[in-house]
């Protein structure tokens, strides 16, 4: 399925296919929708959750990611766009489970700085694939951060879970992917687990 996201450089593309048993679909989406209240309720929890806020005009749209995942550092550079023409409001739920003892340290340090936007542009501008291993940019946390913050990334992730477990066709029970993406249009809860497709981008953004 043709999608809005160009072509990966021969470098990106080899080191994707390394890590989609990690990250999930490669470039394919999954997505449900559905106004039942669970979807609702799950919605509104999502509210309450530790996010990074981005943007201030446009519909909510909430996004789960590892700072060491390509996909979503691919779907973030695209997502700059709208969120910069007040098309939507990017809220970020970091996790950190995808590369044991860096994803989560990476995670905390962003959580915990000063400005965590900042740090996760920075985590993003910094992406490179090393050693044949895409990872973010960000630096890991010492100890104590990574011990505050745990927490945090263990609730993000049993959102991230628990959702994805209901879902049709997407992670296997007792695991889960990133990038996840949760909108709402015309009412309903929308999920997408991976990339979106074109029909989605254009819900996404508006541009119908």
């Amino acid at each position: 399925m043709k999608t809005y996201f160009p072509n990966l450089h021969r470098t990106w593309v080899y080191a994707l296919l390394t890590l989609c048993l990690l990250c999930g679909p490669t470039l394919s989406s999954a997505a449900a929708a559905a106004p039942g209240d669970e979807d609702l309720n799950f919605w509104q929890a999502l509210e309450h959750t530790h996010y990074i806020a981005e943007g201030s005009r446009g519909p909510v749209v909430y996004l789960f990611m590892d700072p060491n995942c390509p996909y979503c550092h691919e779907l973030f550079s695209w997502l700059q766009n709208p969120v910069s023409a007040g098309q939507m409001r990017l809220r970020l739920i970091l996790v950190g489970y995808l590369i044991p003892g860096n994803s989560a340290a990476k995670a905390a340090s962003i959580l915990a700085a000063k400005d965590p936007l900042r740090a996760l542009k920075a985590n993003e501008d910094g992406f490179r694939v090393r050693d044949g291993r895409p990872e973010g940019a960000a630096p890991l946390a010492d100890a104590s951060t990574l011990a505050k913050m745990r927490p945090i990334l263990e609730r993000n992730y049993r959102f991230l879970q628990g959702k994805q477990s209901l879902l049709p066709g997407s992670a296997p029970e007792g695991s889960a992917t990133v990038p996840f993406l949760v909108y709402r249009e015309k009412g309903a809860v929308h999920y997408v687990v991976g990339l979106p497709n074109n029909a989605q981008w254009k819900a996404l953004t508006g541009s119908r």
